[in-house]
């Protein structure tokens, strides 16, 4: 009993005590005087201040002719910039003036030559020229058309728009002709034309590979078994007559340069199902054989147009030329015999009969 006597002391805490005690907390509730907000210190300008106190009292400044803007004019669009220069400074000339005029009134300076406004027909050959440039095309665009002439050339004007984003055959066509006019004007054109030209002179030398396959082909009934080649001393131990025969009825079937189609047809026939060799041969080393076995084509059609020029002058030398006659058989004897008359109607002479 003792003992929890003692524990309840130890753990009841008299508050009793601590009434009298103040209450800070309340009494600091009371009389808090809330502080004023920081403001941000502005620095103080003379020029500043005369100036909101000057445009108080002063009347409203009339607003400057505003100078048109001249486009960019780059040299693939082929403006006529010297001719929109020209309009353009003297636009510009006559807003000048006219602003300047306006603010010097009443000095007794010497006047300057006056310059005239765009008339009508300067307006609208202004607008002409904006219209007659390509404002539409982009740089972007005229590297794509070039590539485009490289790939294709300048004259395959369908498969240059085909290239093209946003642009239709008829605008292709219009750009072509004035590129082929004035591509002078190009800072670059010298490259620009070199490149072309040198996609052009591929295209060429692949139009004469064609022809020159077509050609070979052409001497065989079926050339994918009885086409033969004339190596001479540049067969090779690597290629078969067989492979290099399929090679090139590939290369007349599928055109010079598909290489992937061709390496894709090697391993899908089946004739070489088990070699190894030409199946696992790459793009760029199946160019060199075709490339190979080209020139012995064209050095074989040579040798053949030598051959056949050879037998028509020969042809020519062995027919005989008719020597016209001198004169008629009338003219040689005019009165003939009775007996070769006779001869020739084929009646017996006359001194000799016939014996039946």
């Amino acid at each position: 009993m003792l003992c929890f006597y003692a524990a309840a002391e130890l753990y009841d805490f008299d508050d009793d005590k601590e009434e009298d005690k103040p209450d800070f907390k309340k009494l600091v509730s009371d009389n808090w005087i809330e502080p004023p907000r920081r403001e941000r210190k502005r620095n103080y300008s003379e020029s500043e201040y005369f100036k909101q106190a000057l445009r108080q009292g002063a009347p409203a400044k009339p607003r400057e002719p505003r100078i048109p803007r001249m486009p960019n004019l780059h040299d693939f669009q082929f403006f006529n910039t010297q001719r929109l220069n020209e309009l353009y400074e003297k636009e510009v000339k006559y807003l000048v003036q006219t602003n300047q005029k306006k603010d010097t009134i009443g000095d007794g300076d010497g006047e300057d030559e006056e310059v005239e406004p765009l008339n009508e027909e300067e307006q609208e050959e202004k607008e002409q020229l904006l219209e007659e440039g390509f404002s539409t095309w982009t740089r972007r665009d005229f590297n794509t058309f070039i590539r485009a002439c490289e790939k294709y050339g300048r004259d395959d004007i369908k498969s240059i728009a085909s290239e093209m984003e946003g642009k239709t055959e008829e605008e292709v066509q219009r750009y072509a002709e004035v590129f082929k006019e004035r591509y002078t004007e190009l800072n670059d054109y010298d490259r620009i034309i070199k490149n072309i030209e040198k996609g052009e002179s591929k295209i060429s030398r692949k139009d004469e590979i064609m022809k020159a396959i077509a050609k070979k082909m052409d001497r065989y009934k079926n050339p994918w078994l009885e086409l033969k080649i004339q190596y001479g001393q540049n067969k090779g131990k690597l290629y078969n007559e067989e492979c290099d025969r399929f090679l090139l009825c590939m290369v007349h079937k599928l055109g010079y340069g598909n290489w992937e189609e061709l390496k894709s047809a090697f391993r899908m026939s089946p004739l070489f199902r088990f070699d190894w060799f030409v199946k696992s041969r790459t793009t760029q080393e199946l160019a060199r054989r075709c490339d190979t076995l080209i020139r012995l084509v064209e050095k074989e059609n040579q040798e053949c147009d030598e051959r056949d020029r050879q037998a028509r002058k020969d042809k020519k030398n062995m027919t005989p030329t008719k020597r016209p006659s001198s004169s008629s058989p009338a003219m040689d004897s005019p009165m003939q015999t009775p007996s070769k008359r006779g001869r020739r109607d084929g009646s017996a002479p006359s001194g000799k009969r016939r014996r039946r």
